[in-house]
């Protein structure tokens, strides 16, 4: 008895000299950030998306995306007022909302907004449809690929790889040849085998900026056969340029130190400029 009193006066001791509140012996630990902010008042929330100003619409949209996943209840309401429409600023902030919500539903709602005639709302829907995910927002990411925006198809391209649609390939290799931002990193992301290679197949034939970003993730991809990898480390090798020995590099400071020995192997050689041995049955 005596030893927990003394335990808790020194707990009352430190707690003073920190300026906190002394403790209370079993009281409960401090609710989190998460847990004291206040529910959404829906019925409100909603008064004001449908009739409030453009002022107090873009709040009560700020308001919602305080929550992020947890305002989940409020994705019909910003839902509504993405097919109602409003003003470029409105616009840009449900956006914003829905991609902190992360709804799947809100998908089809901000679909349509990728070939919007202003470039900013039209870049803003594609970035919320890499957040809002499903069939929907995969669909309309790859009609984006098509767009007059570059900025846009660059944001297409790379929302693909991160939804993992590996249907998209082929439609990846048509911006690709376009010179698209963000296809290469997707493809290697996606490609089968013989898809990589036909990545890889570009060298030579696009810019090497262009396929630069897709040889890190396709180096790295634990499901392709070695002897594609090892083939590709070698192609590489033979460019014998500053940034092929770049991406030599930083493939071999990425692996496990611990794992992958023979791709591991297969750098150091390429990088000492000799040739990279591939067997016909290695996997």
């Amino acid at each position: 008895m005596l030893r927990n009193t003394t335990w808790f006066v020194l707990a009352l001791l430190v707690s003073a000299r920190a300026g906190a509140e002394p403790p209370t012996p079993g009281a409960s630990a401090p609710k989190s950030r998460a847990s004291q902010r206040s529910a959404l008042d829906i019925p409100r929330l909603a008064r004001v998306l449908e009739s409030g100003s453009e002022a107090e619409i873009i709040a009560a949209l700020e308001e919602i995306a305080g929550h992020g996943r947890d305002g989940g209840p409020a994705a019909p309401l910003v839902n509504a007022l993405l097919l109602r429409g409003g003003s470029a600023r409105v616009m840009i902030a449900a956006f914003e909302t829905a991609a902190a919500l992360g709804k799947e539903s809100s998908s089809e709602a901000v679909a349509p907004y990728v070939l919007h005639r202003r470039p900013e709302i039209r870049q803003a829907a594609a970035e919320a449809l890499i957040a809002t995910r499903g069939p929907a927002a995969a669909a309309a990411l790859r009609r984006a690929l098509t767009s007059v925006d570059p900025k846009v198809r660059a944001t297409a391209a790379r929302g693909l790889g991160e939804l993992r649609v590996a249907d998209a390939v082929a439609d990846l290799f048509v911006a690709l040849g376009n010179e698209t931002p963000g296809a290469a990193g997707s493809i290697a992301s996606l490609c089968a085998p013989e898809e990589c290679d036909r990545l890889v197949g570009y060298l030579g034939k696009l810019k090497f900026e262009t396929l630069e970003p897709g040889f890190v993730p396709l180096l790295l991809r634990k499901e392709l056969p070695n002897r594609n990898k090892l083939l590709y480390i070698d192609r590489l090798r033979r460019l014998a340029t500053k940034r092929s020995a770049s991406v030599l590099k930083t493939v071999l400071a990425s692996l496990p130190p611990d794992g992958e020995p023979k791709l591991r192997a297969a750098l150091q050689t390429a990088l000492q400029g000799r040739p990279v041995k591939v067997e016909e049955d290695q996997q």
